[in-house]
């Protein structure tokens, strides 16, 4: 089963995120300017470390982008935080670490502060993540980041995320 994600490049209009799933239905949402690094910032650690219930994985499942966006006491109940597979949690978690890392790469120890906040939410280690894996990770955002910004206004960056 898969994914098919588009992201779509506006100058004057906030950029959009569609979602398409196999059976044909789709989520889509006009992205808050900036925000379109975190869902790659998603896309590159839910990949690297075959996540299957975070983000996209929920969004395969067939909840919609706007689930997310609600409100925490508004959202369905599988998506209530306490309800949140493990690895949806370490996600949110890594995503915005590597955000910051991106932003403010002097001095900022990810692995460190990784282990301080799953520590403080009593989450484990996720699963499969190794230094050489983290350094994949940074490299395929890097990479998508830089897909992104070289797209020229009306154009789309697709991507495939397998469940």
């Amino acid at each position: 089963m898969s994914l098919k994600i588009q992201f779509k490049k506006h100058r004057d209009k906030p950029s959009t995120l569609s979602c398409v799933r196999e059976d044909g239905s789709k989520t889509w949402t006009q992205m808050h300017p900036g925000f379109e690094a975190h869902d790659l910032a998603h896309f590159a650690v839910e990949t690297e470390l075959g996540f299957k219930k975070a983000f996209y994985g929920l969004l395969a499942d067939g909840y919609t982008i706007q689930d997310f966006e609600l409100p925490r006491d508004q959202r369905p109940e599988a998506l209530m935080p306490v309800n949140l597979p493990p690895e949806s949690l370490q996600t949110e978690h890594m995503v915005n670490l590597l955000m910051t890392e991106y932003q403010h790469p002097e001095g900022f120890n990810f692995e460190t502060t990784l282990k301080e906040i799953l520590e403080e939410h009593e989450l484990g280690q996720p699963i499969g993540l190794t230094a050489a894996s983290l350094e994949r990770i940074r490299g395929s955002f890097h990479e998508l980041l830089s897909r992104w910004n070289a797209l020229a206004e009306g154009e789309e960056l697709h991507l495939t995320f397998e469940v």
